[in-house]
């Protein structure tokens, strides 16, 4: 059906901008699924899934940012450029990096052609979360309670990548 690699997966595109930054903390899951898949669908998909509606009804009850499925037609098709606690920080025909809130935390979707099999599209979804504690030696760090998170943000990423491919693929 389709495989997901995790792991030694090269940051690419426009999360390149924050890896290998001093301090900076990234990641990028590619997925790779046998259909032709716009970036429009990604993100329709993507931010729809049941997981990620969850996460949107979290965000409006505790954070005040709340989103419906419109504003995520509307993030998709480029008529709007913030989605609850996301705003567009760049985007192109294949590829869209938000920032979460005005915090250092950034979440990126990109899609292309897989470069070795006709018909099949590679999904990428990739944070970054940028440095903002003093370490030693005056070293810059992410914040410690990411830190702390990490092994849920990577199982989390995992399954929003996996439900999306699900999803796209029905």
């Amino acid at each position: 059906m389709f495989s997901v690699k995790i792991g030694a997966v090269p940051i690419g595109g426009l999360l390149n901008a924050y890896a290998g930054q001093p301090g900076n903390y990234t990641d990028c899951f590619t997925l790779d699924i046998p259909k032709m898949v716009t970036l429009r669908e990604f993100i329709l998909v993507f931010f729809n899934t049941p997981v990620f509606r969850l996460e949107r009804l979290l965000l409006g009850l505790f954070a005040s940012r709340p989103s419906v499925r419109e504003d995520v037609i509307d993030l998709a098709s480029g008529a709007s450029d913030t989605l609850a606690a996301w705003k567009v920080e760049s985007r192109n025909k294949n590829q869209m990096l938000l920032a979460v809130g005005g915090g250092p935390i950034r979440t990126w979707l990109m899609v292309e052609q897989h470069p070795y099999n006709s018909g099949t599209s590679r999904l990428y979804f990739g944070s970054a979360v940028l440095a903002v504690e003093q370490g030693p030696n005056a070293k810059l760090k992410i914040g410690k309670m990411f830190r702390l998170m990490l092994g849920f943000h990577n199982f989390y990423s995992r399954l929003l990548l996996w439900l999306t491919a699900w999803q796209l693929q029905k």
